[in-house]
């Protein structure tokens, strides 16, 4: 028998923040206000570049998504930000996993409320499963537990169980 490499991908998408639409447009409107400001006084100019600037950075931020990657055994979660811009967030490894099941149930049930670091990487949609993922941090200061929120679809859940099968729990 030989062994193959396992790589799964899987995303969230949690859309546009309605905070921070609101926030580029109070940006934009304060630009404005400075440009007129600044027909009569010209240092208000400044403030429109300052303005203008900070609404189009939250403009690139409005739109958030989670990618998922497993690859034989790690896990790595990435942040996209407006479909274009791409950034690490966290990786951890199956070995670390204590649990792996839905949002509520039994196994997940005892960590609930505890104190431990929460990381929410799921879209937020109650129409969708959102799984917690309870793994042993070295690098935390919370007990060495931490959660992670995670919308997990079964070809990801099975890759997981491979390695750890007493840990993944589906129902």
């Amino acid at each position: 028998m030989y062994l193959q490499d396992v790589h799964v991908e899987n995303y969230a998408n949690r859309g546009k923040s309605i905070g921070m639409q609101m926030l580029r447009i109070f940006m934009i409107v304060l630009a404005v206000g400075s440009l007129l400001l600044g027909m009569m006084v010209p240092p208000f100019f400044f403030g429109t570049i300052g303005f203008g600037l900070l609404a189009w950075f939250l403009g690139t931020r409005i739109e958030l998504d989670f990618d998922y990657s497993y690859t034989n055994g790690t896990i790595d979660i990435a942040k996209v930000f407006t479909k274009s811009s791409r950034k690490k967030f966290l990786s951890f490894e199956m070995k670390d996993v204590v649990a792996v099941a839905p949002v509520g149930t039994d196994p997940v049930r005892g960590y609930e409320g505890r104190g431990f670091k929460v990381i929410d990487c799921s879209s937020r949609d109650p129409q969708i499963k959102t799984y917690e993922v309870v793994y042993h941090d070295s690098k935390s200061s919370n007990n060495g537990v931490t959660v992670v929120l995670m919308d997990l679809e079964d070809d990801f859940l099975d890759a997981m169980r491979t390695v750890s099968p007493s840990a993944v729990h589906k129902d």
